[in-house]
């Protein structure tokens, strides 16, 4: 039978790419009319006037941020991002997470969730905008703005997407990256703010250095808390093994292996001397002295981190930025001390000819057009109803399967009657499997299904809904009965919630290639699938995981748009 599959995916990442084509177009239009301004300015003999030169240090952390936040952006891109950010990369971090930073995060996470492709469209154009403005740089209160917009998302991205950097988490750790990369930016953009001449005076580089040793430091402390579990023999190897399986090229994972393989017998002395190198390393930073030694001891440790621990951050189809590793290293490069200037000399303003000045006019342009206006233009699908994109990155879909006859059974319905698969054909047919004492995710399948038939009008007559109870307690016609008549279902022809005894059941479920877990205390444990079969009786497409109290209307919509589909 059909199982699922990441079609979903594939269809979210279609829908996403349009949008993102659709709205390059707008950024075309954008920078057509930078174009002309800058070529009117230029006919009119227009120049350009820059401050004083920019320091070698905030030149290379300026570019080099904005390319971090292109890269975030492309990232953020990927074809599995829409369907997959919350579930894979949000809702894990949350499970950790107090009430207070989970009533925070949670409005965020359903947002996402109704509206993923419009929301994973706005992430991309705010961080491709602030790379594109970081990089074309300048001076005055554009270029200050852009900055200052870059420690707030920065921030923003720290608190809401990264929950806190995982700190939250107890196995947070400097091997994966904790703090985050994101609370890096924030700093490297405040160190942005400070004014150029605290860059001649070391100032600046000083403050970069002491933000890395901090956070070196609080990873040494992640690192010696007993609760990470990284002294038990255990806990270095599963996370060197984790990251040497996720997606590395095999140059780049053997090592990793080698090391998770190598260190459990010497686990609690390979966690005290990682412990006692990030201790003495940040330390180091923070009392700023030796710099130069300093920098470059920071710079082989940050870089080893980032490969061995954090398996350099981009891999694996679902990584939202490089990780913490590579970000410390730009701000540690950036903060190379400058030789000491005899006398300060007045630097007085340069006129940079036409061209360059134009040129960077268009290119700011380009950066606002990107951190402005398409978010913007991306955002209006945040303001709408939701849609069955919004099952589509909640299940992973629908999948189409091949045709394949549908599992016939001898069981008896809510009425008493009996019924077998057979005797709905002609119509389409929709197979879940519920229990009829489930308070929660049954009903709310059972009214996704018929207010999705009941939506075709003349149509809903063509289809009919199969359940069958897989409750191995409550599994008389009085259950199926009460259960019909308590959602007010008795009065839908369509409908058939059929029962039989718990070896009969069985069978069918292992017939879909399904089963049920029946806990001591609780609910019965039971797929959520939806099986949708031809006129013939032939499997057409299967629907999963359905009962999402924020997706109601967007199941509804998804499954008429499947039934539709077939009519």
């Amino acid at each position: 039978m059909g199982s699922m599959s990441p079609g979903g995916n594939t269809a979210l990442s279609a829908d996403l790419y349009a949008a993102l084509v659709g709205q390059l177009i707008v950024l075309l239009c954008v920078a057509l009319v930078a174009i002309v301004v800058a070529l009117v300015l230029r006919r009119r003999g227009w120049t350009a006037t820059t401050a004083t030169p920019e320091p070698p240090g905030r030149r290379v952390l300026r570019t080099g941020l904005g390319v971090l936040w292109i890269v975030d952006g492309l990232l953020q891109a990927q074809p599995a991002m829409p369907a997959s950010f919350v579930q894979t990369s949000l809702a894990p971090a949350l499970e950790s997470a107090p009430d207070w930073l989970y009533s925070v995060i949670d409005p965020f996470g359903r947002l996402w969730l109704q509206h993923p492709v419009a929301a994973d469209a706005v992430t991309v154009w705010i961080q491709v905008g602030l790379g594109v403005a970081l990089i074309v740089g300048g001076a005055g209160r554009v270029a200050r703005a852009v900055v200052v917009a870059s420690a707030l998302w920065a921030g923003f991205v720290w608190v809401v997407g990264a929950v806190l950097g995982g700190m939250t988490d107890p196995t947070a750790s400097w091997l994966d990256g904790a703090p985050g990369a994101a609370l890096l930016y924030v700093a490297a953009s405040l160190v942005l703010l400070l004014p150029t001449t605290s860059w001649d005076t070391g100032r600046a580089q000083s403050w970069l250095r002491r933000a890395v040793g901090a956070t070196v430091l609080l990873g040494a402390v992640l690192q010696a808390l007993p609760r990470s579990g990284y002294w038990s023999p255990t806990g270095l190897f599963n996370h060197f093994s984790e990251v040497a399986v996720s997606g590395l090229p095999r140059a780049a994972a053997g090592p990793i292996q080698a090391l998770a393989t190598a260190l459990p017998p010497h686990a609690a002395l390979a966690n005290a001397t990682l412990v006692a190198v990030l201790a003495g390393v940040g330390v180091g930073l923070l009392v700023d002295v030796f710099p130069r030694r300093m920098i470059v001891t920071a710079t082989v440790l940050s870089f080893l981190g980032w490969w061995l621990g954090q398996g350099f951050g981009i891999f694996g189809g679902t990584a939202t930025d490089p990780n913490s590793g590579v970000v410390a290293i730009l701000m540690l490069v950036a903060s190379w001390p400058r030789p000491a200037l005899a006398a300060a000399p007045v630097q007085e303003q340069v006129t940079a000819p036409a061209g360059a000045g134009l040129g960077r006019l268009a290119g700011v342009a380009l950066g606002i057009g990107c951190l402005l206006v398409l978010p913007v233009v991306a955002g209006v699908g945040l303001l709408g109803p939701q849609t069955a994109q919004a099952a589509v990155g909640d299940s992973g879909g629908v999948t189409q399967t091949s045709p394949a006859p549908a599992p016939d059974f001898a069981l008896v319905d809510q009425d008493g009657r009996a019924l077998r698969m057979v005797d709905l054909r002609g119509r389409l047919t929709l197979v879940v499997f519920l229990d009829p004492v489930c308070a929660d995710s049954c009903p709310l399948i059972a009214n996704q299904l018929a207010t999705a038939v009941r939506s075709l009008g003349a149509d809903a007559g063509s289809v009919s809904v199969l359940a069958v109870d897989v409750n191995p307690v409550f599994n008389s016609v009085a259950d199926t009965r009460t259960f019909t008549v308590e959602h007010g279902l008795d009065t839908w022809s369509g409908w058939h919630f059929v029962t039989g005894t718990s070896t009969e059941v069985a069978a069918l479920l292992a017939a879909y290639g399904e089963g049920i877990s029946v806990p001591n205390v609780g609910m019965i444990g039971h797929p959520q699938t939806i099986y949708l079969f031809s006129r013939q009786g032939e499997e057409l497409a299967v629907l999963n995981d359905t009962a999402n109290d924020d997706l109601v209307d967007s199941y509804v919509a998804l499954i008429a748009a499947e039934l539709r589909r077939h009519l």
